[in-house]
């Protein structure tokens, strides 16, 4: 059963976006995914006992705070309050969550997120509302980044179009919960790699596609 009573906001272009912090499970429970592994071990094993300042979107199950093997301050978003205080409640050093919806109108602008080595983002148009917000959004991730900085994805993502609703579900040992669900998105949310250069070079970063491997980069030059 979809859920019609939610907390909304919008982007820069009026869409309606989700924005409810009541309690809904996400992926505080589940698996990380392939796109974040590789991400993990790429930091690892390249930039390896660098003190990083991180910027984590979606941050899921905290994989990625739990794994990166250095890192000086790495702040995380969600949507999912259920994520945010899965995350906290790690009580990883110089580790902090934050519930806000990347596509908010003015939202990193409003809460003071500034110079960022490296943003992760294995999802960055997959859940967009539409593409003004989406070149909103990589404005806003390149003001973000310090010099040199660059934001990291995955191929997979770049594929992938999704849509998330919040749902009431019913299991025998739940009874009945409130749940983030992900449906099919439209096709338009589809990145592909020449879309994604034209938009690096309107924004003066540098696109680097890592052949052998998932991870795409754009370095703020």
């Amino acid at each position: 059963m979809f859920i019609k009573n939610f907390k909304k906001t919008k982007c820069v272009n009026g869409c309606v976006l989700f924005n409810d912090n009541s309690s809904y499970l996400y992926w505080e429970n589940r698996n990380a995914t392939q796109d974040e592994i590789e991400i993990v071990d790429y930091i690892n094993k390249k930039l390896n006992k660098k003190n990083l300042s991180i910027l984590h979107i979606g941050v899921g199950n905290s994989y990625v705070a739990s794994n990166i093997k250095f890192f000086k301050k790495l702040h995380g978003l969600s949507i999912s309050t259920n994520e945010i205080n899965y995350a906290n409640g790690l009580k990883i050093s110089n580790y902090k969550s934050f519930f806000l919806n990347k596509l908010e109108k003015n939202i990193f602008l409003n809460n003071n997120f500034s110079f960022y080595d490296v943003i992760i983002d294995v999802n960055l148009k997959s859940f967009c509302c539409c593409d003004v917000s989406f070149l909103k959004l990589i404005q806003d991730y390149s003001s973000l980044l310090s010099k040199g900085g660059f934001i990291i994805t995955g191929k997979r993502g770049m594929n992938w179009s999704r849509q998330v609703k919040p749902v009431l579900k019913f299991s025998l040992k739940k009874f009945f919960y409130k749940r983030l669900k992900e449906f099919d998105g439209p096709k338009s949310n589809l990145l592909s790699i020449n879309y994604l250069k034209s938009v690096a070079k309107k924004f003066d970063l540098l696109l680097y596609d890592f052949k052998s491997s998932n991870i795409v980069t754009l370095t703020k030059s």
